[in-house]
């Protein structure tokens, strides 16, 4: 299960999907509010959301794989469900309780839509993607279809999260942290907390890449995917 990052939506798990398909089921999906799925119309939680998509599709125990916000969906799942994730492979990862050194939405309340993607575009999270002409193109295209709901809106999201990080240690299942090497400070903060907090954690910088992994550097994140899913699938037959 492939979970995307904030303003983006499953297209940015793309070359992960090509490359993964051949020998696993892979699934993505678009989080509430993001993509084709519909705005929050009351309390909701994105790990909530995750647990009965992956209920109704049949699968009890998913190898999960986030980007960004994405990993902070996964981490919560995890700690919510204990034993229900069979790796978790944390990419540029948030984490619910991290103080951020830089205002995220600043002043996008304000603007009207375009105008506020227009700026959002321009974030230094998305400074070394625009090296790569298709990967930059997809992710303008990502954030054009975004409805920009959550910078007009208080999000309904229950309960608060803001604790995850003082519970890291909770965490038992297999997890590779993976951050590219030019990503932003904070986010290799989030990644050095994440790899000494979960028991038995591996982290992995890849150099010359920034936050946007899986689209600056497919090969790589695809090589460390398909180690951690060959791996389980080997844990998995020699189980009792």
């Amino acid at each position: 299960m492939l979970i995307h990052g904030f303003t983006l939506d499953r297209r940015v798990w793309r070359p992960q999907v090509r490359s993964l398909s051949a020998g696993f089921r892979v699934i993505t999906y678009d989080c509430r509010g993001f993509g084709r799925s519909s705005a929050p119309a009351g309390p909701y939680s994105h790990h909530d959301d995750l647990h009965r998509l992956l209920r109704h599709l049949g699968v009890a125990r998913p190898h999960l794989a986030g980007l960004s916000m994405g990993g902070r969906i996964a981490l919560n799942y995890a700690l919510a469900r204990p034993g229900s994730a069979r790796s978790l492979t944390l990419i540029g990862s948030d984490v619910g309780g991290h103080r951020y050194g830089f205002d995220w939405d600043a002043g996008l309340a304000a603007l009207d839509p375009a105008a506020a993607k227009a700026v959002w575009l321009r974030h230094e999270l998305f400074g070394t993607v625009r090296r790569h002409p298709q990967a930059w193109e997809l992710v303008r295209a990502m954030v054009a279809d975004y409805s920009g709901w959550h910078w007009r809106n208080r999000d309904p999201r229950l309960p608060p999260d803001t604790g995850a990080v003082t519970r890291l240690a909770e965490i038992r299942a297999p997890v590779d942290v993976v951050v590219g090497a030019l990503d932003l400070t904070d986010f290799h903060r989030v990644s050095r907390t994440l790899a000494t907090r979960i028991p038995g954690a591996h982290r992995t910088v890849l150099p010359g890449v920034g936050h946007m992994a899986g689209l600056e550097a497919p090969d790589a994140v695809n090589a460390l995917l398909l180690r951690r899913l060959t791996c389980g699938s080997r844990q998995q037959r020699s189980d009792p």
